[in-house]
């Protein structure tokens, strides 16, 4: 029933939407959510790093508004781009784990969905992970117009797969049968997205452009000419992955800088078309990556050579800073003030009701557990904030067995190893060195009362699908 008043509910709030827009004399702002994928916070110049070059990201920075404790929704990729859609923490949204079964159904409504209640066009590009296509869950099932790039988790592991998919269909890269490279599948799904944002803006339509780009996840390589600039200047480690149709590199440390430098470029892309096109100003666009850095194999060159984590404890995996903290770089020029820098707290959920609120949708927006960003963005007065922030992870069987809360400058951690609430005091311990728990009682039973009505009963899930990597190299 739901599907079915869609269109007539869309059909009414597209009139109403173009209505006030018309009245006001002003056009809705297109909107780009760029999301990097298992990108640290300290992989960006803008935020420190000094041994990789991203000018187009710092320059992003540089023309609008960097924020310093925003955090993803989740601690690994699927429950966090749940988080990022849905608007619902990770108590409530979902999909709370990765896991190739779990995926969003038709009840649950994405920030797609509400950017085309207002009459938007809406297009994804890149690594979705909230449904294959033969789920309700696949992105054209939630409220895109079209998808291009990789459904499936797995998919977007590989880099030089012999098919991507556009909307329900394969769309074939033979140049990558038989062998390990040749068409990337990032620059193939990059085109496309540069294709959809001219297309919207020769039509005159406002936009809502998600690029989940799939860099720079492993696996662990990049075209030559991305890192020959760093080709020598460290030394060389090997840093294959073990898995089977994984491609590995003899310069590992050159490659990744190169695939983050890739990534940057493809952001430098964007904006120099915003501008050819003549809609720049009218455009907000963001930026931020779905967890912390890769650990496991790959510590040694994301987290600790290039500083991933800026120094936090840990990375992707865990709820510890390290693992949780990401960039956020939003520009909308003469609108947001260049060079501004927040320390304002927030995280994933806040997305769905700030991109809202800037199209004028916020009054379609359902129940979440975000708060809109915009005075924030706009210098306003009247930010409200949260009293508390909120993570979990559960197992395979949904036993949840992590847990996190951000309390002001409080920070409690339940990983797997003792089922107790670790406590650190942000304000003089952002590395999380010193568990102060025994030592404050009443702030771990305030965050205890909290947990205790934070959640509720994850979905119920089938077994997963078998795949691996001949299901898309061959």
């Amino acid at each position: 029933m739901r599907r079915l008043l869609l269109p007539l509910l869309a059909l009414g709030l597209v009139v109403t939407h173009a209505r006030a827009a018309s009245a006001s004399g002003a056009r809705p702002p297109n909107l780009i959510f760029i999301l990097a994928d298992d990108l640290g916070v300290g992989h960006l110049g803008c935020y420190g790093q000094d041994k990789i070059k991203t000018p187009h990201v710092d320059r992003l920075a540089a023309e609008g508004m960097r924020f310093t404790q925003f955090y993803a929704g989740a601690n690994v990729c699927a429950p966090s781009r749940s988080t990022l859609m849905t608007g619902l923490h990770t108590g409530h949204t979902p999909v709370r784990n990765n896991g190739l079964n779990r995926h969003l159904y038709d009840e649950d409504v994405t920030v797609a969905e509400v950017m085309k209640r207002g009459g938007y066009a809406t297009g994804g590009f890149g690594k979705w992970g909230l449904g294959r296509e033969d789920t309700p869950g696949v992105a054209v099932k939630q409220g895109f117009d079209t998808w291009f790039g990789q459904y499936s988790q797995t998919h977007a592991h590989f880099f030089y797969p012999y098919y991507l998919m556009k909307d329900l269909e394969r769309f074939p890269l033979p140049e990558n049968e038989g062998k390990k490279r040749g068409r990337y599948a990032q620059d193939v799904i990059h085109q496309q997205a540069l294709s959809f944002i001219e297309t919207q803006a020769r039509a005159g339509k406002p936009f809502f452009a998600y690029l989940p780009t799939i860099l720079p996840h492993v696996e662990l390589t990049a075209p030559e000419e991305s890192w020959q600039q760093y080709k020598g200047k460290w030394k060389k480690i090997a840093r294959a992955d073990p898995r089977p149709g994984y491609l590995g590199s003899e310069d590992a440390l050159a490659e990744f800088a190169g695939m983050v430098s890739r990534m940057d470029q493809q952001v430098g892309d964007v904006m120099a078309l915003l501008k050819r096109l003549g809609i720049d100003d009218n455009t907000i666009v963001f930026f931020s990556s779905d967890n912390g850095p890769q650990p496991g194999a790959w510590r040694d060159i994301f987290v600790e050579f290039f500083d991933g984590a800026e120094g936090r404890r840990g990375a992707k995996g865990d709820f510890y800073e390290g693992g949780m903290r990401v960039p956020l770089i939003v520009r909308w020029p003469g609108r947001i003030k260049p060079g501004t820098v927040s320390d304002h707290l927030g995280y994933f959920p806040d997305v769905m009701p700030t991109l809202a609120e800037l199209a004028g949708l916020s009054a379609h927006v359902p129940a979440t557990d975000g708060i809109s960003l915009v005075p924030t963005l706009l210098g306003r007065s009247g930010q409200k904030t949260h009293p508390f922030l909120y993570w979990e992870a559960a197992s395979a069987n949904q036993t949840i067995n992590q847990q996190a809360v951000r309390w002001g400058h409080w920070k409690a951690v339940r990983g797997r190893a003792t089922g107790e609430f670790e406590l650190y005091d942000l304000k003089t311990d952002g590395k999380e060195a010193t568990n102060v728990a025994a030592k404050h009682p009443d702030v771990i039973a305030r965050i205890k009362g909290f947990v205790a009505t934070a959640r509720t009963p994850e979905r119920v899930y089938g077994p997963a699908p078998k795949e691996s990597a001949a299901t898309y190299v061959r």
